[in-house]
């Protein structure tokens, strides 16, 4: 795949220092070189409706609504002209930095989602916190809805400080699996991160109580090698994708190991292990309680991780 394919990322700011660090991330892994546009997304904060139509039949209400409508823009403009000052301090060219204000229509994260989808964005690219529990557009409980609603739309979410480059792809034998390969083949095309295709091996754990196999003679062994025989093919389709992404084969590996009952805990310790600071992985994984679901590892993930970011595809 060409280098020259352009990308886009949405990059939602509140103005908050948490915010910042999704550009400090940005930096890190794509930096200002790489063919991409950056849109800085911000959503004007909204006053309650009652407030609005008291508005529409009293003139000092109006006049009050219109003096908080004026801050609210020139907040917006100073919240976005920082954010910018990070990205040309990072020297990123100004003709691909974008800034857009909209005012809100459902909720944040929806607001969020469906922009990034109108415009075919590439990802969204968000800190799990933000100022504060009031303020904040970030913080984890919009940062999930926001995983919930983005559709076909990746999310990457930053949990603290991401120093290490290179990117632990978690892999199955599910179509998520491989698309979230095939995206991380795509932006990482143009980079010199290292990639690790990893795979935890289901234990039987996950399948029957450890006191119906335990005294069988060989009978983990044989699941462990069954186990990783099943696996081999889509580690072995993984890794030509990225190849044929453009990523070198010689920044690429693959791990497969036993893994335990807790699969989130697998991905993150060999994470550490491998010294990767992103791990990618399917919203959705095999069927069964045995995939990458959402509403299990990848929450497990975005809960425990600390000085990493999370790319749910």
């Amino acid at each position: 795949m060409s280098e020259n394919v352009s990308k886009m990322l949405v990059l939602p700011q509140d103005g908050s220092e948490f915010a910042m660090k999704s550009i400090d991330y940005l930096n890190l892994m794509f930096g200002p070189k790489h063919n991409m546009d950056v849109v800085l997304f911000y959503i004007l904060p909204s006053l309650p409706p009652a407030m609005l139509h008291a508005g529409q039949s009293n003139d000092e209400t109006a006049g009050h609504l219109k003096t908080v409508s004026q801050r609210n823009e020139a907040l917006a403009d100073e919240i976005l002209g920082a954010a910018k000052d990070v990205l040309l301090g990072y020297n990123f060219s100004p003709e691909r930095i974008k800034t857009v204000c909209k005012g809100r229509e459902q909720d944040i994260a929806k607001d969020i989602a469906n922009w990034s989808h109108k415009k075919t964005a590439d990802g969204i690219l968000l800190n799990c916190h933000g100022r504060s529990r009031v303020e904040a557009f970030f913080m984890g409980e919009v940062s999930l809805k926001l995983l919930e609603c983005s559709g076909s739309c990746p999310v990457m979410l930053l949990r603290g400080d991401v120093t290490q480059k290179d990117v632990l792809i978690a892999v199955d034998n599910s179509e998520n699996a491989m698309r979230a390969v095939d995206y991380a083949g795509f932006m990482l095309n143009g980079t010199d991160s290292r990639i690790v295709l990893f795979h935890t091996k289901k234990s039987l754990r996950r399948f029957l109580p450890k006191s119906i196999f335990e005294d069988i003679p060989g009978f983990s062994e044989l699941w462990a090698e069954k186990a990783g025989e099943e696996i081999a093919p889509a580690m072995e389709k993984a890794k030509t994708m990225l190849i044929n992404a453009g990523i070198e084969e010689d920044r690429i590996q693959t791990k497969t190991v036993d893994g335990s009952r807790n699969p989130a805990k697998d991905i993150l310790a060999a994470a550490g292990e491998y010294g990767c600071g992103t791990v990618v992985l399917g919203r959705q994984g095999e069927s069964g309680h045995t995939g990458f679901f959402l509403g299990t590892i990848a929450r497990k993930l975005i809960d425990a991780a600390d000085d990493m970011a999370i790319w749910v595809v």
